[in-house]
């Protein structure tokens, strides 16, 4: 159980490190309303899981891992990815860049002001409600946690099908007899 935990903990690392690589650039660049950008992100997203999932299945599961066995595993590193990515997110907007948080509220602003239904009381109204509870460190790492692990459900459930390989009915055997024997 100590390696599969180990092994769990660091792919899920490597997940949330390719995805902090990306806010940082994104950051650096000052590309993050790019929406290519946010493609390729969510491109490298998948990618991560993919690749994960294969040195997980070849190297954990040697090289045979079925659908609910590679997908369980894949979501608990998921889980690990995700909360890496709400204390990253949290320390980011805490910390290291709070001055994002008022380009995000800016943005939602210019959005309100679009909506022609909406009055200026109610805009002002929005806003507050926005700046107090919505657009802060916490919140926004919430929304981060729940988006990551979201995500990374819906694509670890189309991944895993392509990912999992069953062993024949010689290996499964030969592995329960080696298994049985090791101990």
């Amino acid at each position: 159980m100590g390696q599969k935990f180990k092994t769990i903990l660091t792919y899920g690392a490597i997940i949330s490190l390719l995805m902090i690589l990306m806010s940082v650039i994104a950051y650096v660049f000052d590309i993050s309303d790019n929406k290519a950008y946010g493609w390729v992100s969510m491109i490298v997203f998948i990618a991560s899981v993919i690749i994960v999932q294969k040195y997980y299945r070849d190297g954990f599961c040697e090289g045979h891992a079925s659908y609910k066995k590679l997908f369980g595993g894949t979501i608990l590193m998921i889980i690990v990815a995700a909360l890496i990515m709400f204390f990253y997110t949290f320390v980011f907007y805490k910390f290291v860049a709070p001055e994002q948080i008022d380009k995000l509220l800016e943005v939602a602003r210019a959005n309100l002001y679009e909506q022609e239904a909406l009055t200026s009381a109610q805009i002002n109204q929005s806003y507050e409600y926005l700046t107090k509870y919505v657009f802060t460190p916490f919140a926004l790492s919430i929304t981060t946690l729940l988006s990551t692990f979201g995500q990374g459900l819906v694509f670890s459930l189309i991944t895993t099908i392509f990912m999992k390989s069953k062993a024949g009915g010689f290996e499964d055997a030969m592995r329960g007899i080696n298994e049985t024997t090791e101990e």
